[in-house]
């Protein structure tokens, strides 16, 4: 017990950062964690954009990974979980915004790689199209795995029926996602609410982290994993999750339009970003496409067969491939959580290896 709890209470897992009072918010706490090889400043970072109940609490799991694959990873408590101050939810994308350049500041870092999981979507388009300047000039790229869909494109049922709850059921939303990961959801499958728990049993591949086991997936003794395991679930839920609401409500659109800020429409966000990197390519001698990779789930009743269409015919209309690379693949024996937590068969890994190679390549 005590070295699994001195492995989650490691400083690199709850650092802090405030936002100064300004015009749209008073002043802000934000907290976010690193992977434990942040030090080494050879390594490229990634910036991980998680989903609804994502949280800092992501580089815990995907530290060990993140090492071994030569890979430093920042991961943040949007408004309103973990330590984060809440925000309303018609500002929550501006103080993601807001956040980005503040904490790359003062982790002094200037480029990234960005990765994004489901509700994630939302902050790494916005990010990839405002803040364009973070990402690596020497191989930008950007991951989508598991996507988030809108229900009037993916047609998906599962969203349909949370589509029809009113929005003032909403507000105890974090309340039941919580009791249903203390008493129902392994530990490591809880990244994205009750809505992905329950789906998971319609799926294959069900909500859990695939063949690998809690001392593989820390780099450290079975037991010691499963204590890891135990505490950083209770420690998670006695923290604040009220982001939950408001991310229900912004995955759902049911705050009003323009929340989702410039990726509104997806279409319409790919013809603006093509636009962008055109203007990029014009201005400047050869430089390297954008890199847009997505990794579906094969079985993701979140966003169902049609999300996974209409977001691949996004990326693929008329002069994105003259601007951007964008390739999508489908991983077999995934569900919507098990494409993030599933190391094996998952996401992760392969995206990891493919950012440390190319700076590898890079610097050669």
């Amino acid at each position: 017990m005590d070295e699994a709890i001195k492995y989650l209470c490691a400083n690199h897992f709850h650092r802090r950062l405030w936002l100064p009072e300004n015009a749209i918010h008073q002043r802000l706490r934000v907290t976010y964690s690193t992977t434990s090889n942040f030090f080494d400043t050879t390594l490229p970072v990634i910036l991980f954009c998680g989903p609804m109940f994502g949280s800092r609490w992501n580089s815990a799991f995907i530290d060990n990974l993140a090492t071994t694959s030569g890979v430093r990873v920042i991961s943040i408590d949007r408004p309103g979980m973990g330590g984060s101050t809440q925000v309303p939810l018609n500002i929550r994308v501006k103080v993601w915004l807001e956040t980005v350049p503040a904490l790359l500041a003062a982790l002094e870092v200037k480029n990234v790689s960005l990765v994004s999981h489901s509700a994630g979507t939302i902050y790494a388009m916005n990010t990839m199209y405002l803040q364009r300047d973070i990402l690596d000039p020497q191989h930008p790229y950007v991951a989508f795995i598991a996507p988030w869909v809108q229900n009037e494109h993916s047609q998906a049922t599962l969203m349909k029926l949370a589509s029809a709850v009113p929005a003032s059921w909403i507000d105890s939303w974090d309340r039941v996602n919580r009791f249903i990961a203390g008493n129902v959801v392994p530990p490591v499958a809880w990244s994205g609410g009750i809505l992905s728990s329950v789906s998971s049993m319609f799926q294959s591949g069900a909500g859990d982290s695939g063949d690998v086991t809690p001392g593989e997936r820390y780099g450290v003794s079975e037991e010691v994993g499963k204590c890891i395991e135990k505490l950083q679930m209770k420690w998670c839920l006695a923290e604040s999750s009220t982001a939950g609401n408001e991310e229900a409500l912004l995955t759902l659109k049911k705050g009003g339009a323009g929340n989702w800020g410039i990726c509104e429409d997806y279409e319409g966000f790919v013809q603006v970003c093509t636009q962008q990197e055109q203007q990029q390519r014009g201005a400047h001698p050869n430089p390297p496409k954008l890199q847009v990779q997505t990794y579906f789930a094969q079985s993701d009743v979140m966003i169902g067969e049609g999300g996974r269409q209409y977001f691949e015919q996004c990326w693929k209309q008329d002069g994105v491939a003259e601007a951007m690379e964008f390739d999508s693949v489908v991983m077999a024996g995934t569900n919507h959580d098990s494409a993030l937590v599933d190391l094996k068969k998952g996401a992760l890994r392969p995206v990891f290896e493919r950012v440390a190679k190319a700076r590898a390549q890079a610097q050669e």
